[in-house]
Formats: structure tokens, C-alpha cells, sequence
């Protein structure tokens, strides 16, 4: 056994969980920085042997193979310290592996640990494992089959993708999120029937063409709509989210053109790129309260998108998240939002009016780019509001003026009702006589200019 030499580094340990939820990423490996106390190769055998390291925190991974033998046993210890993980790229495009063995302990697998390992055929993932991370088995061209533990909770993007032999695999109840091409141009998604297809708690996929005035209904249990499962089925008319949903992944609806209408349960925290894009026949939406950010272009395209309200737990308006959205006319954008994206209104060619708060204190330069001439912004002076007004020609407006003129206007009003009443209460008709009859007229007027200020003021 070679000897080692300690020494302290900083190592980003990379999870592969790609995923936008802060309540998933919660569930998944992230990216953490860490200190390395101890590094260096570990000879199993003549023929077996991995670099490896040892965090501060004692957790001991396997890195890169660097033997010869073709099946490969992991070592469960390094120098009395149980291994605990296998680091990203270990076996990366080690085609002559034949076969590998993961002990029980190890905890985390992480991105591209097997990829391109074209000799594997099979593999067993230990209980413990949580996640099946980005591109972990990727151009395994010759793997045919898998086993999951029950303690699976998300197969991550790529995972399985060209795994052209991939034809057995289970799927374990504990699974919550499966994440976009996980399994392209594989055997296993080839022979599955023509349908919605579900894997755990994640609608994965409509395989096949959807009948035309297709009603939809996500079933309750159901935690995430992965990416593009329902992308192109130009006859959904309608679909039913359950409050159970916590993740729709990029372009998961994109191109649903004959979509009118669709409510997002409160439950969604975070939706993925894209999800709406080309939906031409959506002309309403009603989005959850307590999401905070959009993607990139989550309404691109919606020509016939006429009415939307963003919700008050918005930051921010993300880019191209309505680009293209012709059937826009007025927009206002919630009090706690602070940047407004690139091209987020771009083309909206119809859109006349948009009331920015003071909140907003970034404003990029083409979120208006191709606005129609008659574009008003409605904000406060002296904030980035009117500034991106005077800077790009676009028409502004003060709120605080705007107030404050319909304060006189009404006051005017009052003021003139009051003269009326008056009138009229020392006038035959009324039947009030002398002082008492003035004073009630111009008391009631009184309240109601004073009424109407405050309402208007507020």
C-alpha cells in the first residue's frame, strides 16, 4: 500500500440533484465546499486501486480507478474509515470494467461516476443511495440491468440516456422526482405502452400522440411533472394539477396549443424553463401564492395569454417570461419583486400599460424591445422605474402625482356637492329652516369628501 500524505485542500463535493426547488434540492446532493484533510491511492490488490479522499468532516470517497481488473470490488473501508461515497468520473469511460461492486455504506454516487463505461451490464445500487445523479450511467451502451434500493428518492437528468440495452429496471415507491431524458434512447422506454407514463410520485411522460379535447388529471400523489411531459400534445384541452405537485420541470407543458386555461396549486415553489412556451390557445393562468421566481420563458409565445396576476411573493420577473405575449394589454407587477429581466415583455406588442413599484431596482435594457408606442409606465419618481422610462423613450407616468391630481378632483367634486346641498337645504322645498338645516347639509358633505380622500389616498 502506498503511502499517504495528509494535507488540507478545499474540495467542492458535487451533488447532481439539477433540480430549482429549494424544498428538492433539500432531498438532493448540492454543491458544498469542504476541506480535504487527506488524500492520496488506495491499493485493494495488485490490480485494484482508487485515489481517494477524506473530508474534515471524516466522510471518506472514492475517486478515480486507476487499476487494472476488470471487475472491480469498492472497497467498504480506506485505512480503518468507512467509505461513504464515490466521486464524480470514477470509472468514467472505463470500458474494460465488466462489472462493479458497491458496498453497503456508501451514501452518495456522484455525476458521471460510470459514464461511458460500455463493458457494464449490470449493476445493484446499495440501500442508502438516494439519488441517481446526472449522467451517472450515460452511453452505458451495454447495460441491460439495473436494480434500485428503496431508499431512492430522485434519478436526476441524463441518468440512463443511450443506454440502448436498458431493458429491466424497478422502480421503487420511495421515488419522488425523475428528471427530463433520464432514460432517452433506451430499450426500457421504448417498449413502454403508448400513454402517461408514471415512475413513483413523477409523471414522466405522455408517450404517443394525445387524442384531440383530451381532458387531463394529474392523479393526487403526484409530486413532480417532469420535463416536457406533455410537450406538443396539442389536444389537451384542460389539466387538472393536484395540490400534492411541488415541481414542474422545464418545458412541461411548452407547445399545448389547445390549452385555455390552467391553475397552479400553491403548492408549486418553483416551476422549470419554458413550461408554457407556444401554449397560443392559453388565455388565462392562475399562478401559486408563495412562488418567488420564474424560469426562462414561462410564457413565451402565449399570443392569446390576455390576463395574468403575479402573485405578491414574486422577486423577480425572469427573462423572456413574457416574450411574445401579444395579447397583453396591462400588467402590474407585485410590490416585492426587484429585477425585471432580459427581454421579459419583449414583443408584447399590444401591451399598453404595466405598473413597476418601488420595490423594482433593476430594469435590464430590452425588457421592452419592441414595445408598442403607446406603452406607459406607471411608477414613482425618482426610481429605476421612471429612469428606465427617460432612458428608452417610453412614456411615464407618476403614481404619486397621478394621486395626488385625483385627491383634487375629488375634493373638487365634494366641495361642489356640498355647495348644492346647501342650496338646497335653504330653499323652500327642504323644509329645514334657519341654521340647523345648513349645518347638517354641510357636515354630510364634509364626511364624504373626507371619506373619499382617505379612500383615495390609502
Amino acid at each position: 500500500m502506498k503511502k499517504v500524505i495528509p494535507f488540507i485542500m478545499s474540495l467542492a463535493i458535487v451533488g447532481s440533484c439539477c433540480m430549482l426547488n429549494n424544498t428538492v434540492n433539500d432531498r438532493c446532493s448540492a454543491i458544498t465546499a469542504v476541506n480535504i484533510v487527506e488524500q492520496g491511492t488506495y491499493e485493494v490488490d495488485e490490480n485494484t486501486s482508487f485515489e481517494y479522499k477524506v473530508t474534515e468532516n471524516d466522510d471518506t470517497y472514492v475517486g478515480r480507478y486507476t487499476g487494472t481488473a476488470k471487475e472491480v470490488v469498492i472497497p467498504s473501508e480506506i485505512n480503518g474509515r468507512k467509505v461513504t461515497g464515490i466521486s464524480g468520473n470514477a470509472f468514467y469511460n472505463r470500458a474494460d470494467v465488466t462489472s462493479v461492486t458497491i458496498p453497503d455504506g456508501i451514501k452518495s454516487i456522484a455525476m458521471s461516476a460510470f459514464e461511458k463505461c460500455t463493458g457494464l451490464t449490470s449493476i445493484t445500487i446499495p440501500n442508502g443511495v438516494e439519488g441517481i445523479s446526472h449522467s451517472l450511467f450515460m452511453d452505458c451502451t451495454n447495460l441491460k440491468s439495473v436494480t434500485l434500493p428503496d431508499s431512492i428518492k430522485y434519478i436526476d437528468y441524463e441518468a440512463f440516456k443511450n443506454c440502448t440495452a436498458l431493458e429491466s429496471i424497478n422502480f421503487p415507491d420511495s421515488i419522488e422526482y425523475v428528471m427530463y431524458d433520464a432514460f432517452e434512447n433506451t430499450k426500457w422506454y421504448d417498449d413502454q405502452p403508448d400513454g402517461m407514463i408514471i415512475l413513483g410520485k413523477t409523471v414522466f411522460k405522455y408517450k404517443g400522440t394525445m387524442p384531440e379535447n383530451t381532458d387531463v388529471v394529474i392523479p393526487d400523489g403526484i409530486k413532480c411533472i417532469s420535463g416536457k411531459a406533455f410537450a406538443g400534445c396539442t389536444g389537451m384541452t384542460s389539466v387538472t394539477i393536484p395540490d400534492s405537485v411541488d415541481l414542474i420541470e422545464n418545458s412541461a407543458f411548452s407547445g399545448c396549443s389547445g390549452l385555455t386555461s390552467v391553475t397552479i396549486p400553491d403548492s408549486v415553489l418553483e416551476m422549470g424553463h419554458y413550461i408554457f412556451e407556444d401554449c397560443t390557445g392559453l388565455t388565462s393562468v392562475k399562478l401559486p401564492e408563495g412562488i418567488k421566481y420564474f424560469a426562462y420563458g414561462t410564457f413565451k409565445g402565449c399570443t392569446g395569454l390576455t390576463s395574468v396576476t403575479i402573485p405578491d411573493s414574486f422577486l423577480a420577473v425572469g427573462l423572456q417570461t413574457f416574450e411574445g405575449c401579444t395579447g397583453l394589454t396591462s400588467i402590474t407587477i407585485p410590490n416585492n419583486v426587484t429585477d425585471i429581466l432580459d427581454d421579459a415583455f419583449k414583443d408584447c406588442t399590444n401591451l399598453t400599460k404595466i405598473v413597476i413599484p418601488k420595490s423594482v431596482t433593476y430594469i435590464h435594457e430590452s425588457v421592452f424591445s419592441g414595445h408598442n408606442q403607446n406603452l406607459t409606465i406607471y411608477g414613482y419618481k425618482g426610481t429605476e422605474a421612471e429612469k428606465h422610462a427617460n432612458d428608452n423613450n417610453i412614456k411615464f407616468v407618476d403614481l404619486d402625482a397621478e394621486t395626488t391630481q385625483q385627491t383634487t378632483i375629488t375634493t373638487a367634486k365634494a366641495t361642489t356637492t356640498t355647495k348644492a346641498a346647501t342650496a338646497k337645504s335653504n330653499s323652500p322645498q327642504t323644509g329645514d329652516k334657519g341654521s340647523a338645516g345648513l349645518i347638517t347639509a354641510g357636515l354630510a358633505a364634509s364626511v364624504l369628501a373626507f371619506v373619499s380622500f382617505k379612500k383615495r389616498t390609502k
